[in-house]
């Protein structure tokens, strides 16, 4: 029987949608699913045994919203989706103008021309290398339902991020500072920090009747060896694993079923999909219609969207910068 679409709807008020990220990561919040009880994460060593294994999303949201002045004056945004080789790249492009094939544009900095077309993207040829384009006039792009502001990018980005090239922020290890890293290190924790680079599709919302028509986003990751064997050897040992974010899961799932360490995955977690490494899930609080709310339904079962009213009536602030959720895989 199809899933429901449908389900994954409910009322976010605007009001829980945090616009100011945490300049102490510290201090936000995290709900424990299955006590409803409600903590700050740097008291997180008080509800994790020792040790415990923390799989990690390393990678880093690269500068990849580019705004700049074409010859005539008028403002263009590039939007960097994917580098296809030095000069070429993956695109979105925003302006008054009509865009087509093999269309030239002079820009205050660099010149590119259109060579494909593809939907509503483009691939673009620079007169400058992409890396070089993104350093130089790049910006870090925040989410939609963020308003934009040049003092919220720094928080954007992960504190341990390093490497990869993502376009989206792999928002549920913005909790985690590298001080506290540390120290639940010291206590004898393990942290593995694998690579997913999260792209625009993650924002696209369900908009089919059933689950099984949507078409989940692909994304690339490595998973070293080594550290793949860390995690089957934890497993095995009853260690508990947690899984931070959704990103981290997708990833570490596809490995497993796929026996693939480094690759793309178009893995879509439905409501009745077996997950086989974490026992724990810490994700943030996903919009209305979000694929990821499938994993949330997976989980945590169709009681969730009791689970997010009563977020939102404890003025849990939702979405990218807002708090997080303990899940038991294991329920």
């Amino acid at each position: 029987m199809p899933f429901e679409s449908k389900v994954y709807n409910y009322d976010l008020p605007k009001k829980s949608i945090n616009q100011t990220p945490y300049k102490d990561p510290s201090l936000s919040k995290l709900l424990i699913a299955e006590t409803k009880k409600i903590i700050k994460f740097k008291n997180i060593s008080s509800i994790i045994k020792r040790p415990s294994l923390f799989i990690m999303n390393k990678s880093q949201v690269q500068s990849v919203r580019i705004i700049n002045k074409k010859s005539t004056g008028g403002k263009i945004e590039v939007f960097v989706l994917d580098i296809k080789s030095t000069y070429i790249a993956k695109c979105l492009i925003k302006s008054t103008d009509k865009k087509s094939l093999n269309k030239k544009y002079m820009l205050e900095n660099f010149n590119f021309e259109i060579t494909s077309i593809l939907n509503d993207t483009y691939e673009i040829k620079f007169d400058i290398p992409v890396t070089e384009i993104i350093k130089s006039y790049g910006q870090i792009p925040l989410p939609p339902y963020i308003k934009d502001d040049s003092s919220k990018y720094e928080y954007y980005n992960n504190q341990f991020a390093e490497g990869g090239f993502s376009v989206a922020s792999p928002t549920a290890g913005l909790h985690f500072t590298n001080k506290q890293i540390k120290n639940l290190t010291k206590e004898g924790h393990k942290f593995i920090f694998i690579n997913l680079d999260v792209n625009i599709d993650t924002f696209k919302p369900v908009t089919e009747r059933y689950l099984e028509d949507h078409k989940i986003h692909k994304e690339n990751y490595q998973i070293s060896k080594d550290d793949f064997e860390l995690i089957l050897d934890a497993k095995n040992s009853n260690i508990d694993i947690y899984c931070i974010g959704t990103t981290s899961l997708r990833a570490i799932e596809s490995a497993y079923v796929t026996g693939k360490l480094s690759s793309y995955t178009d893995y879509f977690i439905f409501p009745d999909t077996k997950i086989n490494i974490p026992n724990y899930l810490i994700t943030n609080f996903h919009a209305p219609n979000s694929s990821l709310l499938s994993i949330v339904d997976c989980i945590y079962g169709s009681e969730w969207k009791d689970l997010y009213n009563f977020a939102i009536n404890a003025e849990l602030k939702f979405l990218s910068f807002g708090d997080a959720v303990l899940f038991n895989v294991n329920e």
